[in-house]
């Protein structure tokens, strides 16, 4: 492990002290932890799993134990989407042992319920498995090991793997026809063996399958067509932007088409698809514009690879994304494609939020590893457009925790001008330090003297100093066009494929500078909150709106409910104000996030 960062640190000094490092913690999973399941009613056949349910976390109905990160962040090409990852990280995301940065331990555990293979002769094992993926490749110490019980209670070892370059997901078949194994309480589990200092050593596990064996054709194919990555962003430049900016801009700012990845593992080549668009839960678009669906033939993944919509696209409409709300939007876009009656369907449903609050942003929220700087007085900036002036109001930074804490390190926040395709002069600068949030949530920096911007503009910092300040580096998104750095030869852009987690927020609204009297004419819950605030109203008709405690515009919705949802992922800790507004008066609420 030690000899990795050296060797890192070797080519990024060739390219100008750029360095990427992976990260000591999975801050998903400090939220959703699984929770040891004690009921012991044992599973029928077939057991299967894909891992293609959106939550972090694996099945209960299915496992009694677990460790692992279900995500669709870390692998490459999965047989379908969402897989679950083994890493060096405890079940709430922290590395089990800071003391052993260079030994390999067991770390994750996958344990099944309990399952009756009692009644079988023969039975088989299915499964894929890929090495690092999009995250860290294995050393040549770490495996990946299954492993069943046996008669007796005793755990076998049935088969291990250490891989320790990217490849193609492994398709794995084992046969259980030994009476040992053949029992009413059989169980398995997947196991790892990693460096257990942090978010290190990815194993990623796919399309677990067990059924009784009756021909050779059980386990020769999957028969099963699906999603292999999420829904990408319908925005041509962003992942999400402020709605203010969005509408009146929707040709230029949407997408022509949007391409949707598609693997047939030996099923059905016939394949209906469609796209829907909800928003507070009321369809307000449908793909294709005539018929229920378009059919396509999805050719196998041996053949072609992943499908890919083209020839024709998936064509965007300006009017795909319609609201009456002033200030900010929220949209479900549902993906669904229509398979053989024999395809598996949990994958045949896939779920993407496009957000229009008031931030811009090239990420989509999580980080796969950190990015920094080592040269003290290196400058980063990152590129921003608007449609129209606007007034800043804050930027919002993730900061990952890293094994070396930097929160006591100054750098100077700095907002740049934009000249002749470069950082100019600067608008605005502010000396700060890195704050960590352990939950994943980005910290804000308000802007004491707010101002307004036209055109575009770069955010970015100064470093006062040469550690590595390491800002959250998402590697599903790449904005490389508009990442700029200056480690003292002039700017050059990034080598480092990504986007960085660095959001500014703007908003033409009036600062509410205090709020004299609180009145509870509404309800808030929960108070504390996390990702979602309900505000519940006497009446219909409001404008509902967050402000900070130093009374900056965060949000404003319109509501034509008693009952309103919020979402607020993207607020830092502390304490927040909505206001209730309507024609006849104003109220206020205090809530705080947690």
């Amino acid at each position: 492990r030690y000899l990795i960062p050296c060797f890192v640190l070797f080519t990024t000094l060739l390219s100008a002290q750029e360095v990427v490092s992976n990260l000591i913690s999975n801050p998903i999973l400090l939220k959703n932890q699984f929770a040891r399941n004690l009921n012991k009613l044992a599973v029928s056949l077939p057991f299967f799993d894909d891992f293609s349910y959106n939550g972090p976390i694996v099945s209960y109905d299915l496992w009694e134990q677990s460790n692992v990160f279900v995500n669709r962040n870390y692998p490459v090409n999965p047989p379908t989407i969402g897989v679950a990852t083994f890493d060096g990280l405890d079940e709430f995301g922290l590395a089990r042992d800071f003391n052993q940065p260079n030994i390999t331990d067991p770390s994750d555990t996958l344990l099944s319920k309990q399952i009756d293979l009692s009644s079988v002769s023969s039975a088989y094992f299915l499964f894929y498995y890929q090495a690092q993926g999009v995250g860290d490749a294995p050393e040549l110490q770490d495996k990946f090991v299954l492993e069943f019980l046996n008669d007796t209670l005793g755990w076998e070892e049935i088969w291990s793997s250490n891989d320790t370059i990217n490849s193609e997901f492994t398709k794995v078949v084992e046969v259980i026809n030994e009476s040992r194994f053949l029992h009413n309480v059989f169980q398995f589990r997947f196991r790892n063996y990693a460096t257990i200092s942090g978010n290190f050593d990815h194993w990623h596990l796919d399309y677990v399958q067990i059924d009784e064996l009756l021909s050779s054709s059980d386990t020769s194919v999957l028969n099963d067509v699906a999603f292999v990555y999420d829904s990408p962003s319908f925005l041509k430049r962003y992942f999400e932007m402020p709605w203010t900016h969005f509408v009146n801009n929707q040709m230029s700012e949407l997408k022509d088409s949007i391409d949707i990845k598609l693997r047939n593992n030996s099923g059905s080549i016939n394949v209906d698809y469609q796209f829907n668009v909800f928003e507070n839960s009321n369809q307000i678009f449908h793909y294709p514009l005539t018929g229920v669906s378009r059919n396509v033939s999805v050719l196998d993944y041996d053949s072609i690879g992943n499908y890919s919509f083209s020839n024709p696209s998936i064509n965007i409409q300006s009017n795909v994304f319609n609201s009456f709300q002033p200030d900010s939007a929220s949209f479900v876009v549902q993906n669904i494609i229509g398979t053989a009656t024999s395809d598996n369907k949990l994958n045949d449903t896939l779920y993407h939020t496009q957000d229009f609050y008031s931030h811009f942003a090239y990420d989509d929220g999580t980080a796969e590893s950190a990015y920094g700087i080592n040269i003290s007085g290196a400058k980063l900036a990152y590129e921003f457009k608007l449609n129209r002036p606007d007034t800043l109001r804050a930027v919002q930074m993730y900061f990952p925790q890293m094994l070396d804490t930097v929160n006591d390190l100054e750098f100077d926040l700095v907002i740049w001008e934009k000249i002749n395709g470069m950082p100019g002069d600067t608008l605005y600068s502010q000396t700060v330090s890195p704050v960590h949030t352990k939950n994943g949530i980005y910290h804000s920096y308000y802007i004491d003297r707010p101002f307004q911007i036209v055109g575009s503009f770069y955010v970015g910092w100064e470093q006062k100093t040469n550690d590595l300040l390491n800002i959250g580096l998402d590697k599903n998104n790449e904005s490389n066009d508009y990442m700029l750095y200056d480690a003292g030869a002039g700017w050059t852009t990034s080598l480092y494929s990504g986007s960085w987690m660095i959001r500014p927020v703007l908003s033409m609204n009036e600062i509410v500078s205090k709020v004299i009297d609180i009145k509870t004419s509404f309800k808030v819950y929960p108070n504390p909150a996390r990702s979602e605030l309900f505000v519940d109203a006497p009446i219909q008709d409001n404008i509902i709106s967050i402000y900070s405690l130093a009374g900056v515009l965060l949000r404003r919705v319109s509501s034509n409910y008693n009952l309103t949802k919020i979402n607020i992922s993207d607020f830092s800790s502390g304490v927040y104000f909505v206001e209730l507004s309507n024609n006849k008066v104003k109220t206020y609420q205090k809530f705080i996030v947690r």
